[in-house]
């Protein structure tokens, strides 16, 4: 078994780096919108553009990272440019021109992802990447809840809740961040080789053999429709129903991602000791419990709540499906397989981010306003506990 080389300090540099500017405009993407006027369908679009647009061109992305064998330059100009392009969201007022500008970050960011996920997997054997991974993204988390802290207290508390310069703020400060991320990258070193026997043939017929991948992608496609579904409803929720400060949605993001971040660091060996299909399937059907735990709410700290066990349950699953398809790929190969599996979630949760926007809309005609979240909410909490059942029929990866 080849020996892996240890971490980095760069890489967890650019990981803290980005999640920084994660932080700081990650919570307010949807807000924005409804602030701006949006209507539920809108708010649905932009959703459902923040989701789908990181992940159209990965399978591009992630074939070229492979057949180059390049991470750097993917990771260094996708940081860059999509830095520079969210510098400019706080300078419109329209919410389709919004979704344009984040369009364009997210498709320059999309260069990114591939090439990461294949850098960071490939410092691991087998056996380690469950708190291996873990580890890199944990660190990363830290940086995410410095922002949204640092980001939810000027804005509400230094700038003042109707000042539209607190979305100049967030938002520069999470293009630099970004941008700093990307500088940071000229430090980081490409696999040695070549990979010129590389083709777009032989990642589809690798793909076609892999039954381990297709039963695992056609769960999640399933799974991140219905989970989407909710998440329009949950940026309108903050406004309409709980008339949430900025602070106190920044407040809910750094209960999900302390959640998150402790989960990475410190649960991250579960999926290497019960394997990765027992950790994926328990904690796919945990999700069920957030859009009901929205319907119930009446105060935010029940959403903080929300936030915490479902932070839990989304780090070990993140990890375990990170290591699953560490398992059952090679290194040449991963770039590919990330960008794809990461395209086929990302058209979900658009259809699903579009469809739960629409049916809210369709509901506030003669329902009202609240009634129509809560119709949303019920109606994704049911699909999120059918969609669970597929998991139970994905293959384990570590046999051995």
């Amino acid at each position: 078994m080849e020996k892996k080389n240890s971490v980095p300090r760069t890489a967890y540099a650019i990981a803290f780096t980005t999640s920084l500017g994660g932080g700081f405009y990650w919570p307010y993407i949807s807000i924005y919108a409804v602030e701006l006027g949006a209507s539920y369908s809108e708010i649905g679009l932009i959703s459902a553009i923040s989701n789908a647009s990181p992940t159209v061109l990965q399978p591009l992305w992630g074939y070229l990272s492979d057949k180059l064998m390049k991470r750097k330059i993917f990771i260094l100009l996708g940081n860059i440019i999509s830095g520079f392009i969210i510098l400019f969201f706080a300078y419109t007022r329209k919410p389709l021109i919004y979704a344009m500008l984040l369009a364009l970050s997210m498709i320059a960011l999309s260069a990114v992802t591939p090439a990461w996920n294949s850098y960071i997997g490939s410092f691991f054997e087998k056996r380690e990447r469950g708190r291996g991974v873990g580890r890199i993204n944990g660190i990363g988390f830290i940086g995410t809840i410095i922002g949204a802290i640092v980001s939810g207290l000027i804005m509400t508390m230094l700038i003042g809740e109707k000042n539209i310069l607190q979305y100049s703020f967030a938002f520069t400060i999470a293009g630099v961040s970004l941008i700093i991320g990307g500088l940071l990258s000229f430090n980081i070193h490409d696999p040695i080789g070549n990979n010129d026997g590389y083709s777009l043939e032989y990642i589809v017929s690798s793909i076609k053999r892999n039954n381990y991948f297709k039963r695992l992608i056609l769960a999640e496609a399933m799974w991140s429709f219905s989970m989407s579904m909710a998440w329009p409803m949950f940026s309108a929720g903050w406004i309409y129903k709980l008339h949430a400060t900025k602070f106190q949605i920044a407040i809910a993001s750094v209960a999900f991602n302390v959640s998150f971040m402790i989960g990475q660091l410190f649960l991250g060996f579960l999926a290497d000791v019960y394997g990765r299909k027992k950790v994926i399937t328990t904690s796919r059907f945990v999700f069920p419990l957030y859009p009901l735990m929205w319907y119930i709410a009446w105060r935010v700290e029940i959403i903080y709540l929300a936030n915490l066990i479902v932070g839990l349950a989304n780090a070990v699953a993140t990890i375990a499906i990170f290591a699953y398809i560490l398992d059952v790929t090679q290194e040449e190969e991963r770039a590919s397989y990330f960008a794809i599996y990461n395209m086929v979630l990302g058209i979900s949760q658009f259809l699903g981010s579009y469809t739960g926007g629409f049916i809210g809309d369709s509901f506030k005609q003669f329902m009202g306003m609240i009634p129509a979240l809560h119709m949303v909410f019920l109606i994704s909490s049911a699909l999120r506990l059918l969609t669970a059942i597929p998991y139970l029929f994905i293959k384990e990866t570590l046999t051995s």
